[in-house]
């Protein structure tokens, strides 16, 4: 699952350099717009549902941060 979502960013932001471990919030990676794009295509890919007050910097400041969301959601 890391890679596909390392995948699906690579999408959004193709030149950016990133792999699991990377500051993707604080280094100006995602931003609120980069943000919105991926949970789109979070939710369609993993079949899941983000809630806006899941929407938060630290949600999505690693892919891993991002992979525990996904796994937090996929339980309910």
């Amino acid at each position: 699952m890391i890679e596909k979502i390392i995948e699906l960013i690579r999408e959004i932001l193709p030149y950016e350099q990133i792999n699991e471990n990377t500051e993707l919030v604080e280094s100006g990676i995602l931003n609120s717009l980069s943000i919105v794009a991926l949970i789109t295509q979070l939710e369609d890919e993993f079949c899941v549902e983000i809630a806006d007050d899941a929407v938060t910097a630290k949600n999505f400041s690693s892919v891993r941060e991002i992979l525990r969301l996904i796994e937090e959601n996929n339980k309910t």
